[in-house]
């Protein structure tokens, strides 16, 4: 396995060689350090240990969605089994051996984790719980974890989604490799969660597929303060404008989230250039979000678009005070993904009781509101007809979706994987 550890970081010096200058890049090294000094096995405990996988979380906290999943349902998780289990949380690095017990700072939580000096040491009727993704570091512990499995400790990954084997083309060539390996080689001795019914069902589909095991694979929904526990502030003079100008425009069109190859961007585009191209002047395009990888030519094209800043808008860095003005004064939101594990995209809009025309993809079907228009992104010409037809008939504001709290989220997971 370090290998593939090997080929990823070289793949990573060829291609985007700066990423080794990044913070994040000097707070792993510092870990991987540290890790390589411990050698004291934890001692045995009164009860049995759920080891909570918090190698990613640990080292540095981006908010992104998994994160927010992992943070939200490990201090629930904690509440839920403190009488039954003894909650330990863990982590590991692609160039030591083993997994090391952590520990929460006592004012910043999970912020500033540090290493205790010990290795785990399970047994017989403990669990490994991992809803981190540390595809490298879970692939460099491969011998590790089949001892822990023949010592009788359950082990539990979490699947977030399956698109790096679904769309190859949206990930840079390694991410492919890497995910494929990360599942083959776990399925021998591993149990699998999944954030959608969805996503289980393609997972399901994968093993039988190519023959691997399935020892079990189950699902969840993620909890109600998925889309953001931070809200930032702030709007600037040029989107106070926007906003202002908006009134202009008949109906306003909204794409929010980071610009990628999988989101559908490019393909909802060329839809609108042809409705401009028919003289529908009084509509607006607008992105909502940075720049994700893969994406430069098509960066390119929305800079030089001709309707670039007169129907066609993009702001790639945006408050949550400003997301949530776009929303207000959205007509339709679009939810373009050519694939998603799970529909917060769907549920973000209908939060805000927008009307939504989206991909018709399966996740989709599962967590949309009744209200919501579909087209057909795979056949451009279908769903420019589709679109044109919604222009004519607009489908209906979504009503509210209440999603699960937190604690119904953690609950749905121990009780699925039969922790409790």
């Amino acid at each position: 396995m370090k290998n593939i550890v090997l080929y990823k970081i070289i793949s990573i010096a060829k291609k985007r060689p700066l990423r080794f200058l990044k913070k994040e890049s000097f707070i792993r090294l510092k870990r991987v350090l540290l890790s390589s000094l411990v050698y004291r096995l934890q001692p045995p405990g009164s009860k049995p240990r759920l080891y909570f996988d918090l190698t990613i979380l640990s080292l540095y906290d981006n908010h992104t969605g998994v994160q927010r999943v992992v943070r939200s349902v490990f201090k629930e998780i904690k509440e839920l089994l403190k009488e039954k289990y003894e909650i330990t949380p863990v982590s590991c690095t692609a160039f030591t051996k083993g997994f090391q017990v952590i520990e929460e700072h006592p004012l910043d939580g999970l912020r500033h984790c540090k290493l205790t000096g010990y290795n785990i040491s399970p047994r017989e009727g403990d669990v490994f719980l991992s809803m981190d993704q540390a595809f490298l570091e879970h692939l460099a512990q491969q011998d590790e974890l089949k001892k822990m499995c023949d010592s009788g400790c359950r082990l539990i990954f979490t699947v977030y989604d399956l698109l790096p084997l679904q769309l190859p083309d949206c990930f840079p060539s390694e991410v492919e490799l890497i995910f494929k390996k990360w599942i083959d080689t776990l399925s021998p001795f591993s149990e699998f969660i999944c954030d959608s019914k969805t996503v289980a069902h393609d997972l399901e589909d994968y093993l039988r597929l190519n023959k691997l095991y399935n020892n079990g694979v189950y699902w969840f929904y993620p909890g109600g303060n998925f889309i953001s526990d931070i809200s930032s502030k702030g709007i600037t003079e040029k989107q106070n404008d926007f906003l202002k100008n908006l009134s202009k425009f008949k109906l306003n069109f909204f794409i929010v989230g980071t610009i990628e190859p999988r989101k559908g961007h490019k393909q909802i585009l060329r839809l609108f250039n042809k409705l401009w191209d028919e003289d529908r002047q009084n509509i607006s395009l607008t992105f909502v979000g940075k720049k994700g990888w893969l994406t430069e030519d098509l960066c390119q094209k929305i800079l030089t678009d001709p309707r670039f800043n007169e129907n066609l808008f993009w702001f790639q860095q945006a408050s949550d005070e400003f997301i949530d003005k776009c929303y207000k004064a959205a007509d339709a939101v679009i939810v373009a993904s050519l694939n998603e594990g799970y529909g917060l995209p769907i549920l973000e809009a209908s939060k805000n009781k927008c009307r939504i025309i989206a991909n018709n993809i399966p996740v989709f079907r599962e967590v949309a509101p009744k209200e919501c228009y579909f087209i057909e992104l795979t056949n451009p010409s279908i769903a420019y007809q589709q679109l044109r037809d919604w222009l004519i008939s607009p489908s209906q504001k979504c009503g509210s979706v209440s999603p699960q709290t937190w604690h119904q989220t953690a609950l749905q997971i121990l009780t699925r994987t039969k922790i409790i």
